[in-house]
C-alpha cells in the first residue's frame, strides 16, 4: 500500500503533504529544511498508511522542501526551543511594561531565527488592546520580525490537545474539521444538566460531541 507522506513541523503538531516525490529519495524520519507560506521552517518526514490526520489541514501551507538538515541546521534546530523559552520569558516582562491585560500562550522561533510568531489570547470579556508598539519593541529586543496571533479558547485546545472525559484524544485536535456548534437545548436533549466538569471542554466551551447525534438525525 502507497503510503501518504508529509513534513511534520517543529511545534503544534502541524502537517504538510507532500506530493510528486520519488519513492527512493525519501528518507521517512528523515530533518528537512522547508519553505513555507510563513517563511523557512523545520521538520521531519512522516508517513501515514491510510489519510491524513486532521493537522495536515492546518494554516501553515508548503511551498517546496529545500533540503535535508545539514549538521550546522542540526545545531541550529537544537538550539530553538531554548531560544523559544528566552523569548517568552522576554515577552511576559514586556507585558507588565506595557500593561497589557493578555495572556501570553507561547512563542515560536522558526528556523530561520529573523521570525517570531506570539501566540496570545484576548482575556474573556475584554478588547484587543493596541499591541503595535509591545510587537515592535519585542522585535528590537529579539532582533527578529515579531507576528501576533490570536488566538481563540479552542484554538488553543487544538494546539494542545488532551485528552477528553471519554478517554481519546480531543476530537479538534485529531480529526475535527471544525467546531461543532453546540447549544444548552442540544445538551439538555442528550439528558445532561449544564456543569463546567461534565458538558465544557478543557477550552471552556460546551462539548463538541454533543452536537453528533443532531448532525446525524438523533442516530447513535
Amino acid at each position: 500500500m502507497e503510503k501518504k507522506l508529509a513534513i511534520k513541523l517543529r511545534k503544534f503538531n502541524r502537517l504538510c503533504p507532500i506530493a510528486g516525490y520519488k519513492e527512493d529519495s525519501i528518507k521517512v524520519g528523515g530533518q528537512v529544511i522547508v519553505l513555507t507560506d510563513r517563511g523557512e521552517e523545520n521538520g521531519t518526514i512522516v508517513a501515514f498508511d491510510h489519510k491524513y490526520p486532521h493537522s495536515a489541514t492546518a494554516d501553515v501551507r508548503l511551498k517546496k522542501v529545500v533540503r535535508y538538515a545539514t549538521e550546522e541546521d542540526a545545531r541550529i534546530i537544537k538550539d530553538l526551543p531554548r531560544m523559544d523559552q528566552e523569548a517568552l520569558t522576554l515577552a511576559t516582562a514586556k507585558l507588565q511594561e506595557f500593561e497589557l491585560k493578555i495572556k501570553l500562550i507561547d512563542v515560536e522561533y522558526l528556523f530561520d531565527t529573523q521570525k517570531v510568531n506570539v501566540y496570545y489570547k484576548v482575556q474573556k470579556d475584554k478588547h484587543t488592546p493596541d499591541l503595535k508598539a509591545y510587537r515592535k519593541d519585542l522585535g528590537m529586543n529579539l532582533k527578529a520580525e515579531v507576528t501576533m496571533r490570536s488566538l481563540t479558547p479552542r484554538d488553543e485546545a487544538k494546539i494542545y490537545s488532551g485528552l477528553g472525559p471519554c478517554g481519546r484524544g480531543l476530537c479538534c485536535a485529531t480529526w475535527l474539521e471544525k467546531p461543532r456548534h453546540v447549544t444548552v437545548k442540544m445538551v439538555k436533549e442528550a439528558g445532561f444538566s449544564i456543569s463546567p466538569t461534565r458538558t465544557s471542554g478543557i477550552c471552556g466551551r460546551l462539548m463538541c460531541c454533543f452536537g453528533y447525534d443532531k448532525e446525524e438525525g438523533g442516530k447513535t
